[in-house]
């Protein structure tokens, strides 16, 4: 009988990194076991299984995803508002019926990693996926987290209690990097599996990019992916605004200093269009600000790729270009493992961890307090300057990337 898997701590395609982590995830397992099956929640079943060519052939089933509870958003409320409020009581809501129906018969589930146990979106999100994996297992199914980022917790010490008792539930975990192996190993956890984000082995897919492209090339392409979430860097609406003034000056800059043409690639965005958390809309805003300064330049020198592109098509374009300059963690794996010279613009701890194990320091982060229109030049001088360095650095590394994105996939059965 084919082994059925029920991922957990996923909803939604719109982010492009989420959907890198599901192809990379089940392609990973099926090329041990290829008859292999997921189910896979989400908030707009019509709309991923678009996204996804052929995912039917690829042993994909969709199915409801997990809303966060009124009681877990009400708790959230309170929680904000009474100090002292979460050592009472910290919820763990189940899965409903409507989606334990689907999973009785799964094999295991895979909590795919990325950075759900994390304090990113908050204790709330933090629970409900905690509660959702609980629940899960109260009903004698394992669980494996693969290639996780996890935490840090340390500056709230009853979370931290919380999520280690969490995590002892777990038949299997690996950790995408070393600061997370050794964040774990510290709070006492032994036989954490050090892995690689599973993004690594998603295969780009082939496609006609010129359509989406500069009409002039000149010395190639300049990938740039930018995010709304950098706004929280800033204090308030004259800091943001400075802060996008900068990106739009430093784009000008390489419009008139350089021969790079430069496509803006997002990699989060709602399927059906919405504005929420959206990078296209966010860049739109910017090439708005950008062309009423160069209005010659628009389509001739920089472009916004279309929003509607799925995760190995954005890869695909993302290895077109000569340099990358990106903020979602997933849009800089791309780049990586594509060997295109990555600058990350680094708002969490996923980007120093992932470039500390990868480079071995910080030389080509770009940490988001620090980004100016000056800052942007140097970094993108820094990939000009070491360009072949860099390249050649990720042909051989990229590899073992691959291999050890492979191993969190030994363990599963």
């Amino acid at each position: 009988m084919a082994h059925k898997y029920y991922f957990l701590g996923h909803e939604t395609f719109s982010n492009r990194g989420c959907e890198a982590l599901i192809r990379g995830v089940s392609g990973i397992i099926r090329e041990r076991s290829p008859e292999s099956e997921f189910l896979v929640p989400s908030f707009k079943i019509e709309s991923d299984r678009k996204q996804w060519n052929g995912c039917t052939n690829a042993g994909i089933r969709f199915i409801p995803a997990y809303q966060m509870p009124l009681r877990l958003r009400i708790w959230g409320r309170f929680d904000k508002m009474v100090p002292g409020f979460r050592s009472f009581w910290l919820p763990t809501p189940h899965i409903p019926s409507n989606i334990r129906r689907y999973v009785r018969d799964t094999t295991a589930g895979i909590m795919t990693g990325g950075d759900v146990l994390s304090l990113d979106y908050g204790i709330p999100s933090l629970l409900k996926f905690i509660g959702q994996a609980e629940s899960y297992m109260a009903r004698g199914h394992r669980v494996f987290l693969w290639a996780a980022s996890i935490g840090p917790f340390g500056a709230d010490p009853e979370i931290e209690r919380f999520v280690i008792k969490h995590l002892n539930g777990y038949a299997n975990i690996s950790v995408r990097e070393s600061s997370s192996r050794d964040y774990l190993e510290k709070l006492g956890f032994k036989n954490v599996k050090l892995v690689a984000d599973p993004a690594f082995v998603l295969m780009p897919e082939s496609w006609d990019i010129s359509t989406v492209l500069p009409t002039i090339s000149g010395e190639g392409l300049l990938g740039f992916n930018i995010s709304p979430l950098i706004k929280s860097f800033r204090n308030n609406e004259s800091q943001v605004s400075e802060l996008e003034t900068a990106i739009v000056e430093f784009l000008c800059d390489v419009i008139k200093r350089t021969e790079l043409s430069i496509v803006l690639i997002p990699h989060v965005d709602s399927i059906d269009g919405g504005d929420r958390n959206s990078d296209y809309r966010y860049m739109q805003r910017l090439i708005d600000q950008l062309g009423l300064l160069y209005p010659e330049t628009i389509s001739t020198r920089i472009v916004l790729a279309p929003r509607d592109m799925n995760a190995v098509r954005t890869k695909y374009l993302i290895s077109r270009c000569r340099f990358f300059i990106g903020a979602r963690t997933h849009a800089t794996i791309a780049a990586w493992s594509t060997c295109v010279p990555t600058i990350s613009i680094a708002y969490s701890v996923k980007a120093t961890g992932l470039n500390t194990d990868l480079f071995g320091d910080l030389r080509y982060v770009l940490e988001t307090q620090n980004l100016s229109k000056m800052t942007l030049w140097e970094s993108l001088e820094k990939l000009r300057t070491e360009e072949q360095g860099i390249g050649s650095l990720l042909k051989q590394r990229i590899p073992e990337c691959q291999r050890r994105a492979r191993l969190a996939g030994l363990e599963i059965g």
